[in-house]
């Protein structure tokens, strides 16, 4: 909310429209791959900073745990891209791929510097012992 000079009258800011979520595949399905997904996930976390595999989106999670990653994520103040595990048809298979990839069972799951950070728990750990900006951006705290 803001007031401009000398105007009685409050106008109110409009939110910053977020950032979509990546999508590996045009979205036709599994038989939209021409490569096999786990190379899709190579060439994404080592062309992108910061990457959050998530179950949801940015805006709308769909796991209490992806929903704490995101916070901790906002509250870095990173730039960082998401991608849905869940959404089968831009990203056929991302779900169980994703976990052989890191070889990690679990998601959410983070990646910065082309590097597997972790899940919820070693983010939340790494927000709550102030690691994690520096494992993101790639500088010691």
């Amino acid at each position: 909310v803001g007031n401009r000079r000398g105007e009685g009258q409050w106008l109110l800011k409009q939110p910053a429209r977020a950032k979509d979520e990546i999508k590996l595949t045009p979205g036709k399905g599994a038989q939209d791959l021409a490569v096999p997904m786990e190379a899709l996930i190579d060439s994404l976390v080592k062309a992108k900073k910061v990457v959050a595999f998530i179950k949801g989106t940015r805006t709308q999670p769909e796991c209490g745990f992806s929903h704490q990653v995101l916070l901790l994520l906002n509250q870095s103040r990173v730039d960082y891209e998401t991608v849905n595990v869940l959404d089968e048809f831009y990203n056929p298979g991302l779900r169980e791929a994703i976990k052989v990839y890191s070889d990690w069972p679990t998601i959410p799951q983070v990646y910065a510097n082309g590097e597997f950070i972790g899940g919820a728990d070693i983010i939340t750990e790494m927000g709550e012992n102030g690691e994690l900006v520096g494992a993101l951006t790639g500088k010691q705290q």
